[in-house]
């Protein structure tokens, strides 16, 4: 969540920054300058304006993967490896080597469908 997504949230409420304000306790100017950017603020401070315009924080990667562009990555890998002269055997092995050290492959075994 952007700052700029409270006022959006709050304007679409309806409300004032006053009436925000005396939801949050947060004083109107010091809501004004969140809103804008202007002021480096607690991520407590953010979290108490999210909740008061009935908001859900999370914390996402800067970007963001699909399934599908892991899929073509993995077929991209694949053909170099079939160029190279390496197979689906150097895949097992390289699971197996992971799993050998507990490390879960449940995913990658999904993905190269050898589960």
């Amino acid at each position: 969540m952007i700052v700029n997504d409270l006022r959006r949230a709050r304007l679409r409420q309806g409300l004032t920054l006053e009436d925000l304000a005396r939801t949050t306790g947060i004083a109107a100017p010091n809501l004004s300058r969140l809103e804008q950017g202007r002021v480096d603020a607690r991520l407590s401070t953010i979290t108490r304006v999210a909740r008061a315009l009935g908001l859900r924080m999370a914390l996402l990667p800067a970007t963001e993967t699909s399934l599908d562009l892991v899929r073509q990555r993995m077929a991209t890998g694949a053909e170099r490896l079939r160029r190279a002269g390496l197979g689906q055997r150097d895949v097992d092995a390289r699971l197996a080597w992971k799993e050998e050290r507990g490390i879960d492959t449940t995913v990658e075994r999904r993905l190269v469908g050898t589960e």
